[in-house]
């Protein structure tokens, strides 16, 4: 078989190189695949190369002429050069790739321009240049001489470009921004598809002004809200400080014949709000919205419970109240209400009874209270957000959008609700045809997301010239002013090769709202096509100056839903019980609010000392068999009847022998405080220095009875001082320190 030959003579074109190529014709194949995937190949990478190594400023693009006449320079310089040595691969015919040699010099000028194999601001970079001198791919006589007269003809576009009156290099500029915009510049959008099948009661809250927020689903009679109190957005929506938006009765009774009526009923319902609580402190439940007649009687309500939203519903049900009770609420450790905008959603039906979506989620809250027809709803109540009808369960917060269906909507319908978003978003065009020519602009997707902050989504360059345009860094500035946070696009870095080209997906929330009808916004760079202003590096800190406030300690408390998990954890005690229930729901503001331990205070260890107590009263018992099943489950060796405690002696016999202090001590060790005790402290076991205190505590409590005016030295005061030592166990740092 013959030999492929491969080697070019000095001062021997490519193209006629290839020609002196020997092979069989079973190898013709090979060779073209070999020529077009490492032979020729792309001639500079990527057209999306982002490297500023290979699109420094200025880029290729030569500004300031039209295309012919850029054109017209390229085919004096440049182009012959390219024809003559590099047609072979990169002309129409060629295998190789962009087609810089392509016998019509407009469609090269746009290959090379386009896929910047030309460097204007540092000519000797050009792809073109490198390409033979560092990568020396197809030198057609030595690869520097081919490289140096590359440059020669390089410069000579440039100079050619200058005499015209054309800008090639990276020209430094200040104010590299677009013009201004506000959002009455915009053009609103109608968003995202959703579902809404089944509504029977919409309200946009789009009205702006006035004291009337309008149904707009249509379905006749409208029931429109009176606000009284409650102020319109303007980024639609009502803003509720005080006050209620109020139905007539009249107008309300659409709901009742649509969803509860035994003719013509649905007996299944939705109800979907986006609402932003201003706290999570609010109780009540605070109302976010109702349909009733007052505090004792409704047909439905969502709440607000702190970290829980709550939802009543009448029914058809000897076990439930004409209050819609008991509650329906989410479990408090997931802290499912949050003082932020969120989608909020409860169904009934007859199957699932009421479920509750947060942002597009179930939450997994089972209705234990059977399903039941709603034909005992009252028609003669009235629909309410942010109180009660006859007030006193104030709610705090913004309601963005309101819809009520007669029907339930699956966990995809209301997930495609919550995808869809809410509030007013509009398109916002950037001009910036001063520095890039012809007609362009950089649109984006604004909402306002809050009283706070603006969403800036998707920006997409948008022109009527088609050249290729570098595009870097850029910030978005709200009334004169740059946001430090929130500049998502600060790192941007993409080149423009198409007449409508999005340059990111992301969004970016900018943050100072003063008047959402006069905020003014700017686009700035630091590079847009052939024009920079580079904004300077920051100057380092000296070393060792730096000041990063406070350590962070590296433990923390649990907050209030978690030291009433942990209670019941350790000790057994179902924390549901009625006693405990209700001194928990008294004392969750006076226990820990979050993790931190530098926010922990004395009001927060005595509100964990009477929950406690709480647990502790539970778990020791009286002298009932019936109250005793639990603390023979918790002190087994104590349960025993022959070798056991002495729960019915008084305290001096009780704890006579150390033995039996050891029956009660080592559980409340071992069961509550656990691995909390391993190692050293102070060069003593920790395990033996707790059992000293509980040991000491034994003694201090045995002195405070039998005395003048003191509780007399009995069983029952026993029992007593087992519960105040497993109160300070439980209530300990062991606990609620993690």
């Amino acid at each position: 078989m013959q030999h492929v030959n491969f080697q070019c003579e000095p001062g021997e074109a490519m193209r006629s190189c290839s020609r002196g190529v020997r092979a069989p014709l079973v190898l013709v194949p090979l060779l073209v695949l070999l020529l077009s995937s490492i032979g020729c190949g792309d001639y500079g990478g990527p057209s999306t190369d982002t490297s500023i190594a290979a699109n420094s400023v200025g880029g290729g693009v030569p500004q300031g002429l039209s295309v012919a006449e850029q054109v017209t320079s390229f085919e004096t310089t440049v182009y012959p050069l390219l024809r003559a040595n590099c047609a072979s691969c990169h002309d129409q015919q060629g295998p190789g790739a962009p087609r810089i040699a392509h016998t019509d010099s407009s469609t090269a000028w746009s290959a090379v321009v386009d896929n910047q194999k030309v460097n204007f601001s540092d000519p000797a970079s050009s792809r073109l240049v490198r390409r033979l001198g560092a990568d020396f791919h197809f030198c057609w006589s030595d690869c520097a001489t081919d490289a140096a007269e590359m440059l020669t003809q390089i410069l000579a576009w440039q100079t050619a470009i200058e005499a015209s009156g054309g800008t090639t290099g990276g020209v430094d500029v200040t104010d590299l921004s677009s013009n201004t915009r506000t959002l009455a510049d915009g053009t609103e959008e109608v968003g995202s598809d959703r579902f809404d099948t089944g509504i029977i009661a919409r309200w946009d809250f789009k009205e702006q002004t006035g004291n009337t927020a309008f149904d707009t689903s249509g379905v006749a009679p409208a029931i429109d809200l009176t606000l009284e109190g409650p102020t319109l957005m303007t980024s639609y929506g009502i803003d509720i400080q005080t006050g209620r938006a109020i139905a007539t009765a009249d107008a309300s009774r659409k709901l009742y014949d649509r969803i509860a009526a035994q003719s013509g009923g649905s007996q299944a319902y939705t109800v979907e709000a986006w609402i932003a609580n201003t706290n999570t402190t609010q109780e009540g439940p605070a109302r976010i919205i109702s349909y009733s007649r007052n505090g004792g009687s409704r047909n439905f309500m969502l709440g607000q419970v702190m970290y829980q939203y709550v939802v009543r519903n009448r029914a058809f049900l000897q076990e439930i109240s004409n209050n819609g009770t008991p509650d329906f609420e989410t479990y408090d450790v997931d802290q499912d209400a949050q003082a932020t905008l969120q989608h909020v959603v409860f169904t009934y039906d007859q199957l699932a009874g009421r479920r509750i979506y947060v942002d597009g989620q179930w939450t997994e809250d089972v209705d234990e209270i059977r399903a039941g027809r709603l034909w005992n709803w009252d028609p003669g109540q009235r629909l309410v957000m942010g109180d009660e009808v006859t007030g006193g369960r104030q709610w705090l917060g913004q309601i963005r959008f309101v819809a009520i269906y007669d029907r339930l909507l699956t966990p995809v319908q209301i997930r495609t609700n919550y995808e869809a978003g809410i509030g007013k978003r509009v398109t916002l065009a950037f001009d910036v045809s001063q520095w890039t020519g012809g007609t362009s602009t950089i649109e984006f997707e604004v909402t306002q997301l809050d009283d706070y902050s603006y969403l800036f989504c998707a920006p997409t360059f948008v022109s009527d010239t088609g050249s290729a345009v570098r595009i870097q860094n850029m910030r978005i500035s709200l009334n004169g002013i740059i946001p430090v946070s929130g500049q998502g696009f600060s790192r941007l870095n993409a080149l423009v090769t198409s007449n409508r080209q999005q340059l990111s997906r992301q969004c970016s929330i900018v943050g100072g709202i003063a008047d959402p009808n006069t905020d003014t916004f700017q686009l700035v760079f630091e590079q847009l096509g052939i024009f920079q202003d580079p904004v300077p590096p920051a100057t380092p800190p000296t070393p060792g100056a730096e000041d990063f406030g406070s350590p962070v300690p590296l433990v923390g408390v649990r907050d209030f839903a978690r030291v009433n998990a942990s209670m019941a954890a350790v000790t057994g005690v179902d924390p549901m019980t009625p006693s405990i229930e209700a001194t928990y729901q008294e004392l969750t503001t006076q226990l820990p609010a979050g993790p931190d331990i530098r926010s922990f205070v004395s009001a927060n260890q005595v509100g964990v000392d009477k929950l406690g107590v709480e647990y502790c009263d539970v778990l020791v018992g009286g002298s009932s068999p019936a109250s005793q099943t639990l603390r023979n489950q918790f002190f087994v060796a104590a349960a025993n009847p022959t070798t056991g405690f002495g729960w019915d002696q008084a305290p001096a016999v009780a704890f006579a022998d150390p033995n039996d202090v050891d029956l009660i001590t080592d559980p409340l060790l071992d069961g509550i405080v656990g691995a909390g005790l391993r190692g050293d402290v102070g060069g003593f076991p920790a395990r033996d220095q707790v059992e000293a205190l509980l040991d000491q505590l034994i003694v201090d409590l045995q002195a405070t009875c039998g005395g003048a005016g003191d509780p007399p030295c009995d069983g029952d005061y026993t029992k007593n001082i087992v519960k105040g030592l497993c109160t300070a166990v439980v209530s300990s740092g062991a606990v609620h320190i993690h």
